[in-house]
């Protein structure tokens, strides 16, 4: 039995990417592509072909997606369009988190968007989307309806649109979804992918796709993208779309090596099939096994014997479903069925053949059709149906009847005629004991008969013209008279129609009509597989040969003895057409002439025409035998009298109608007995019976008038009913039109002030033109204006001298010319004003060095839409060289005030520390006399001999000495100039080094929050230093008990150190000079440690400040930049 082949897709290994790169704007509203033609989104349409690629994912399903954006380069000759499964009341983020992704741009879909190569499109929430003709169509799901499955409609629709071109990927996911959009892919010629299930964070999606079988590979996201820039680059993709590039590269002399070869590992002959389909499916092996040339797969073949039966089942891909095409299951139940059980015996079972089942969907939906149908019925008929396939793999599911998809069964079907079975659904046993399935080549093998019906959807397409020319009339011997054919969508029965009349043109349902001459089928002998006809040594016997039965005998006697003694008869069918002339039927028929016609009336013999007619109509109404006797008739040139018998065959509407001569039936020994009359009398009384046999029958024939007649006049009477009815409404149509005529004069007054109007404006938009025009003429500026597509509009003499262009160039995209300026970035500003609405200007310069100021603005309309933008040039050569002789003196200056701000800072600083000796002198005299003062008193007592508190008086004078060394190097510390190396300090760790050097009093809290991390540049020993300084006058500042709180925390530039003490705190114009040198609020305090440690902060370029309130304690808070470089004086 022939299978229905699939349509193909291609492969190849090391492809050469020969594709010129997509070129492409930042954003998403305007595009720019290959050269070609703009597109409606505003980017250059593609001259080379692409595939598109269609992603569907669930649960899990962008995590998937984002790893394969990740590993696409940045320029793709592909298109990717996700459908994943939203919620339908909730915003998407999809666009905005795949974006970060990857740097292709990423689309929200909306209704009609061009799918353009290096861009991925990604579906709206609660939407079903299609692709036509490249464009993506979006309709809004119905609410409360059924299971959605969006990934199919999409696949789907893209398998029918790209064909080869159609890529499928199915990623993580929780539903059963996108298993019949792979299968259509597939069977249209494209590549099919899974996650495996290792990557996959939910498995239930791409599990059913891989068991399913429509899966060509299962890999990890990453490698799945990888497999896609290997497609995308396929050097063959024309070949995908070009029928006749596919022949170039295919050609018939190199297919007939393949077909040896699959005929030997199959014993299928695919020669006479469509060749078109069989290339494509060579080519898409050869694209998966990366393979270049013909030749290289032909070897390939030959070394690989499992390859020959994967290219047969590439060939024979099945794609099937339930209840496909309903429109033709509802044409089968109201218009099929019911004659099939018209009159039948209910012993006599309905006999049905489904060639090319595939996976018995199709099967079982005949099946359950039937069953319902004869639900209704008075006779309830045994159902047979037939189902064959050549291919073994699919038979043994179709017998197990499990399935992963019913989406397309109804609610009530499902629990009716299906069992769940472990998330699948198992057809019932009784609707699987209605069907037998059966390995079977409808071509090769001998076809069933007798049968009811014949769904034969999708088989004749994929063959040749050869191949059709044989099917046909054995589909036509398989059917009973008035059975019933059953074709595909885009199928017919071609040159056939005297074997079969048209039932239902729209789905292709047909009628056997029956013929005189039935046409010669060609039985084919069982063919023998390729392996036993080798082993086989017997010589085969001739075609057609047949050995002799006894029924063959018995047969041939009956057909002699109908030949000599049966009267001459015809079979005719419901149309008064002569199937079959039996006997010798001249003395009562004869062709008509002109033209050749086998009607019986027309052939009928003067006389015999209006009884033929009578007799041949009450049989059809009767259902039953109609005779008619002692006809006369004028046959060569003699009167003949007949006797003729109607008879109504049980099959096909036909009827048997015998001629008999009366005079062959005259009873024996009558002759004797004949009366002698004269010739004159004799000669009358025949007159007279011939006369009354005549008005007889025409009393008869114009009964059955006056019957017809008054029927005709019921109709009559309904029709006219009828139409007074639609008189009636054609009066009230009237008035309705009468009413539109009044609107109509209405409009046309309006319309005529309306052309007023529009005449006033063309006026008005001519003499705006002509100022516009003026405008751009007069102005020396050169101004270029662009359409939304970026392509020319208008141009002034200035912009045409500058921009090297020509009076034809407009309507040419402004990205296909070569400008004579030198600007990049030029294109990428056009795209960006039109899409963000905000002008844009730059300083660009010409081939010559001028200099230009470039202002690009958006072309808006009168009602608010932006439609293109208006680029100008402004001569700011002068200025600029003004303005780079300006820098060039503005460098000098800022030297010059630099220089003069360092000796400011010198002389300001020797002023501050001119002004300190004075002090410096006051403090250290006190000291110093103290230290005096003890040492005398030290001499005395040790001239009296006497050492108590001798011990006391020198620890005095070392605390004293201290206290001026500490003086003396804080002085130090600050007078001279402050250089920093800076290296990476950990702002955390130095702080916890410096807090381990204290001895803080068990009285004193300390609380630390620091943030690790905090990494800056720093001086490590003079940033120690100053927090040294903060956290001694934080600790002096407090009191027992005293807490002291540290925190440290990262911000956006900055790294923050805050130190918080719990002391008495200090009032607003002592905060004021806390960082003054020497200036100090304790005793023994030197009034340089917070200014040092000012000064370094800021030689850091940092930040300190000092917040305090009196009785709640005080708050320093150092701000220090994060990764600063530069160093510090």
């Amino acid at each position: 039995m022939v299978r229905k082949p699939a349509s193909d897709k291609k492969n190849a290994r090391g492809a050469k990417a020969d594709f010129e790169k997509n070129k492409r704007s930042n954003h998403t509203g305007s595009t720019i592509g290959l050269r070609g033609e703009v597109s409606p989104q505003g980017a250059k349409r593609p001259t080379r072909p692409f595939p598109v690629v269609g992603i569907g994912a669930s649960a899990g399903g962008l995590e998937a997606f984002s790893q394969l954006l990740k590993y696409l380069p940045e320029e793709i000759n592909a298109s990717l369009v996700l459908v994943q499964h939203l919620d339908p009341t909730y915003k998407s983020l999809l666009t905005e988190l795949l974006s970060k992704a990857t740097k292709l741009p990423v689309i929200e879909v909306t209704d009609g968007i061009k799918v353009l190569p290096g861009h991925v499109y990604v579906i709206p929430p609660n939407t079903n989307m299609t692709i036509l003709k490249g464009v993506l169509y979006l309709t809004r799901r119905l609410e409360g309806a059924p299971k959605q499955s969006p990934i199919d409609i999409f696949l789907r629709s893209l398998a029918e649109d790209k064909k080869m071109a159609a890529i499928g990927v199915i990623l993580s996911g929780t539903s059963v979804d996108g298993i019949d959009g792979l299968r259509a892919i597939k069977q249209e010629g494209g590549v099919t992918f899974a996650q495996d299930e290792t990557s996959a964070k939910y498995y239930d999606l791409p599990r059913a796709a891989i068991h399913a079988g429509v899966a060509d590979l299962v890999l990890s996201p990453p490698d799945i993208a990888k497999e896609l820039v290997r497609l995308s680059q396929y050097p063959y993709v024309p070949y995908f779309v070009d029928e006749q590039k596919t022949e170039q590269f295919l050609p018939h002399s190199q297919l007939g090596k393949i077909f040896v070869l699959l005929k030997e590992r199959t014993g299928a002959d695919f020669s006479n099939y469509k060749h078109s389909t069989i290339r494509r499916r060579i080519l898409r092996r050869m694209m998966v096994l990366r393979i270049a040339k013909l030749e290289d797969y032909v070897d390939y073949m030959k070394k690989n014997p499992s390859e020959p039966e994967k290219l047969f089942q590439e060939i024979l891909i099945h794609v099937t479903g339930f209840f496909r095409e309903p429109e033709t299951f509802q044409a089968l139940r109201t218009e099929v069925f019911p004659q099939l059980i018209r009159n039948r015996n209910p012993n006599d079972p309905l006999r049905v053949w489904i060639p090319g089942c595939s996976t018995g969907e199709e099967a079982y939906s005949l099946g359950i059709s039937l069953t319902e149908f004869l639900d209704n019925s008075p006779v309830k008929p045994a159902i047979q149906i037939f189902a064959t396939d050549i291919n073994e793999s699919v038979l043994g599911k179709a017998r197990e009847g499990i399935y992963s998809n019913a989406s397309s069964v109804s609610v009530g079907r499902l629990r009716r005629f299906f069992t769940p079975s472990n998330g699948n659904y198992q057809i019932n046993k009784s609707i699987r004991n209605l069907v037998v399935f059966a390995k079977q080549d409808v071509i090769a093998d001998p076809p069933f008969s007798k049968m009811d019906l014949i769904i034969c959807r999708n088989v004749l397409i994929y063959l040749g013209p050869v191949l059709q020319k044989k099917l046909v009339p054995i589909l036509h011997f398989a059917l009973k008279p008035g059975g019933f054919l059953a074709l595909g969508n885009f199928e017919s029965i071609g040159n056939f129609s005297r074997l079969f009349k048209t039932a239902n043109f729209k789905q292709k349902i047909f009628a056997k009509r029956v013929t005189p001459a039935p046409p010669a089928v060609e039985f084919f002998p069982v063919r023998l597989e390729a392996r036993e006809a080798k082993d086989t040594a017997r010589p085969s016997a001739r075609p057609g040969q047949l050995y002799p039965t006894e029924n063959d005998v018995l047969r041939e006697a009956d057909r002699l003895l109908l030949s000599k003694f049966s009267p001459a008869s015809v079979i005719i069918n419901s149309d008064m057409e002569i199937v079959q002339f039996r006997g010798h039927t001249s003395l009562f028929l004869e062709p008509s002439p002109g033209k050749a016609s086998l009607n019986l009336l027309k052939m009928a013999k003067e006389g015999i025409m209006m009884e033929l007619r009578s007799a041949v109509q009450k049989a059809k109404e009767e259902g039953a035998a109609v005779r008619r006797d002692g006809i006369r008739i004028l046959s060569n040139n003699r009167y003949v009298t007949l006797d003729m018998e109607v008879l109504p065959l049980k099959m096909g509407g036909c009827l048997l109608i015998t001629f008999e001569e009366a005079t062959s039936k005259v009873p024996t020994g009558t002759r004797e007995k004949k009366v002698q009359l004269p010739n004159g009398e004799v000669q009358g009384k025949r007159q007279v019976v011939q006369l009354q046999q005549e008005i007889s029958s025409a009393r008869d024939y114009l009964q059955s008038i006056i019957e017809e007649k008054e029927a005709g006049i019921e109709e009559l009477k309904a029709a006219n009913e009828e139409i007074q009815s639609s008189n009636e409404e054609l009066q009230s149509t009237n008035e309705e039109l009468e009413t539109a005529k009044e609107e109509l004069q209405s409009t046309n007054e309006e319309l005529t002030t309306v052309n007023e109007e529009l005449q006033n404006r063309n006026i008005e938009l001519a003499l705006a033109n002509d100022d516009f025009n003026n405008l751009l003429t007069s102005v020396n500026i050169p101004i270029v204006i662009l359409g939304s597509d970026l392509r020319i509009r208008r141009a002034n003499a200035p912009a045409e001298r500058l921009l090297n262009l020509l009076p034809t160039d407009i309507g040419r995209s402004f990205s296909d010319l070569k400008l004579n300026i030198d600007a990049p970035t030029l294109i990428s500003d056009i795209a960006e004003v039109i899409d963000t609405v905000s002008p844009r200007d730059a300083d660009i310069r010409d081939n010559l060095g001028h200099w230009w100021s470039n202002w690009i603005r958006p072309y808006r309309t009168a009602d608010n839409r932006i439609e293109g933008v208006v680029i100008s040039f402004i001569d700011i050569d002068r200025l600029k060289r003004v303005e780079e002789k300006l820098i060039a003196d503005s460098g000098n200056l800022e030297r010059l005030v630099e220089e003069r701000t360092n000796q400011l800072g010198d002389a300001t600083r020797l002023s501050a520390i001119g002004e300190t000796a004075a002090m410096v002198g006051h403090d250290l005299r006190n000291p110093l006399q103290a230290i005096l003062n003890t040492l005398h008193l030290a001499k005395d007592k040790a001239r009296s001999g006497t050492d108590t508190g001798l011990l006391g008086l020198l620890v005095t004078v070392q605390e004293q000495a201290d206290y001026v060394n500490r003086i003396i190097t804080d002085l130090q510390d600050y007078a001279r100039p402050v250089k920093t190396t800076l290296v990476e300090v950990d702002a955390a760790d130095l702080l916890n080094e410096v807090l381990s050097s204290f001895e803080i009093p068990a009285t004193i809290k300390v609380i630390t929050d620091i943030q690790p991390g905090t990494n800056i540049k720093a001086d490590r020993s003079l940033l120690r230093r100053a927090l040294t300084n903060i956290i001694t006058n934080a600790l002096q500042a407090m009191p027992d008990g005293g807490r002291l709180s540290i925190k440290v925390q990262r911000g956006e530039k900055t790294v923050q150190i805050k130190v918080i003490d719990s002391g008495e705190g200090v009032k607003p114009d002592v905060a004021a000079k806390i960082f003054n040198p020497l200036f100090t609020t304790r005793a023994k305090g030197t009034g340089l440690g917070l200014p040092i440690a000012k000064r370094l902060v800021e030689a850091h370029e940092g930040n300190i400040k000092l917040t305090s309130e009196a009785g709640k304690g005080t708050s320093i808070l150092i701000e220090l930049p994060l990764g600063h470089h530069r160093r510090g004086s």
